[in-house]
């Protein structure tokens, strides 16, 4: 996907999305404001991860359609668990882990975290060739001469 002339409109869309974020954070709706920000990182991932102002759409869909969908799960299930056992003990655990955290633990943080690296790792030449660091490099070489 070619997003060279979508550039400034992303990173208007992206300060756009900073102001949404805070003003439903401040309006104590932290759960909107979170699925946002998965749209605001989202974004900024893609912006980095784009070559030549084009993004592979295998990275669109994984690894970073999933790491978004997982974040988002995330939020909104561990709102759920949590408003579901407000003040009082749960009756069952989630690997040892209360409800609401299970979540955290294993979506966003593990399944963030595992999705992107393996994605990355599987794609690498998507995002950044042997070939695309050598010529940074030696583009960086030549301009500090």
């Amino acid at each position: 996907m070619n997003l060279s002339k979508l550039k400034t409109v992303i990173v208007v869309f992206i300060a756009a999305l900073w102001l949404a974020c805070m003003y439903l954070g401040w309006q104590n709706d932290f759960i909107p404001a979170m699925c946002l920000g998965v749209a605001l990182m989202l974004l900024h991932m893609i912006l980095g991860a784009a070559k030549n102002g084009v993004i592979s759409k295998k990275l669109l869909v994984y690894p970073f359609g999933l790491w978004a969908l997982l974040w988002i799960v995330s939020f909104i299930c561990s709102k759920y668990y949590s408003d579901l056992f407000a003040g009082v003990m749960p009756s069952f655990t989630i690997l040892g882990f209360h409800p609401s955290f299970a979540f955290t633990i294993w979506f966003y943080w593990i399944g963030g975290m595992f999705t992107l690296s393996l994605g990355f790792h599987l794609y690498k030449d998507e995002w950044l060739s042997e070939k695309d660091w050598k010529d940074f490099v030696n583009q960086v070489q030549k301009e500090a001469k």
